[in-house]
C-alpha cells in the first residue's frame, strides 16, 4: 500500500465522511448518498478514489454495489484506522453522519433489504 496515495485519498472532508460509514457498515451507494445529502455521481467518483486507493472494497451482488473497509488497508494501516475512528468521536459532523446513517438503516428500504427480499422470493 502505498501511503502517500493513501494520505492523498484521505485529504478531502467528503471521503472521510464516507469511510467513517463503512468503517461501521458495509453499505450500498444509495444509503451513502442519502446519509451525506449527496448526489450519486459525487459519491461514487469519491468511492472510486477510496476503491482505488484499496482504502475500500466493493462486494458487487446483481445490479448491487456494497462498499466496505479493505482488509488488507485495516490489517497495514490498523495505527491509521485507529486514530481517524477516535477522531470522528470527536467530530460534530461525523457524529450526526453516523445517527442518520443509524436511523435510515433501520426505516429505509434500500439495496441491501430490497435484495434480501428478492433473494428469499427466489
Amino acid at each position: 500500500m502505498d501511503i502517500s496515495e493513501t494520505f492523498k485519498a484521505l485529504g478531502d472532508e467528503t471521503r472521510l465522511r464516507i469511510l467513517n460509514l463503512v468503517a461501521k457498515h458495509e453499505l450500498c451507494v444509495c444509503i451513502i448518498e442519502e446519509t451525506l445529502g449527496l448526489l450519486q455521481p459525487n459519491v461514487s467518483k469519491h468511492l472510486g478514489r477510496l476503491k482505488q486507493s484499496n482504502i475500500i472494497s466493493c462486494r458487487k451482488v446483481s445490479q448491487w454495489c456494497f462498499f466496505s473497509v479493505n482488509e488488507d488497508y485495516k490489517k497495514e494501516c490498523g495505527k491509521l484506522c485507529e486514530f481517524l475512528d477516535e477522531e470522528w468521536t470527536k467530530g460534530d459532523r461525523y457524529i450526526r453522519d453516523l445517527e442518520k446513517l443509524e436511523r435510515l438503516l433501520g426505516s429505509n428500504d434500500c439495496c441491501e433489504k430490497l435484495l434480501q427480499k428478492a433473494q428469499k422470493d427466489v
